[in-house]
């Protein structure tokens, strides 16, 4: 029996989600300068003028999209924090997205989804991981996306989705070859 019809997504609310994830962006670009760094930002800072494989206590990927914003967007020990910022709180609107995408995989219609956009903005966890270049903020929006994936596939049964969300630590919903 062919179940896809019947779980099909509703449509997406990209307008709503879209300014509720501008909206938080801007907010967290707003008050990125309001004090100083975070010693783990200094950190990350002299880890990105040093490019490495890993480091002790981090991967490489934040030291390096440290650098990269500070390049593109200013910032620095000298001019404050906010280019050191900027890619944090675009990571933050890429959470809000996410959530109102998992929303939308579990069944929400158009209000749903907002409401989700909007519970995700106001989240503490999303508005502090948002404000400040740490680990947490690329972990927090790698894990929404690999449990998109695997939400996308538990639902399609598409087994395209299955390396991706193996590759996140999850694990597929039916062994290979099954039909059920």
């Amino acid at each position: 029996m062919n179940t896809r019809g019947l779980f099909a997504p509703k449509p997406f609310a990209r307008g709503p989600v879209a300014a509720v994830a501008a909206g938080a962006a801007t907010l967290q670009i707003a008050t990125a300068g309001r004090y100083g760094f975070h010693r783990d930002e200094l950190y990350f800072l002299i880890a990105g003028r040093r490019p490495a494989w890993g480091y002790v206590d981090q991967p490489p990927l934040t030291p390096l999209l440290g650098r990269v914003s500070t390049a593109l967007f200013g910032g620095g020990p000298g001019d404050g924090p906010v280019g050191l910022r900027v890619v944090p709180a675009l990571l933050c609107a890429a959470t809000v997205v996410l959530v109102a995408l998992l929303a939308r995989e579990l069944g929400a219609g158009r209000a749903g989804q907002l409401l989700a956009a909007g519970a995700a903005a106001c989240s503490a966890f999303v508005l502090a991981v948002g404000h400040l270049l740490s680990t947490a903020t690329f972990d927090l929006c790698a894990w929404l996306l690999v449990c998109l994936l695997a939400l996308r596939l538990l639902r399609t049964g598409d087994g395209r989705w299955s390396p991706v969300t193996a590759a996140g630590g999850s694990r597929s919903a039916r062994p290979p070859g099954s039909r059920c």
